[in-house]
């Protein structure tokens, strides 16, 4: 599943501090930046969902930290 997301998409996440990038999962590590549990995640990161046009890719496996 994904979805273009507009302005008001990303004002909203602002707003009520929606986190849902690879760079906020409890799964990320920070010394690789990839998933440890070797999903590859270049299109869950911050820098792909925000350039243009702007694709959210949601992970099933996203766990807040």
């Amino acid at each position: 599943m994904q979805f273009e997301a507009n302005d008001k998409f990303f004002e909203q996440a602002r707003r009520f501090v929606l986190v849902f990038t690879c760079e906020h999962c409890a799964y990320y590590d920070l010394k690789t930046g990839g998933c440890i549990h070797g999903y590859p995640n270049e299109v869950h990161k911050s820098d792909y969902c925000h350039s243009s046009p702007r694709w959210i890719v949601p992970c099933k496996d996203f766990e807040m930290i």
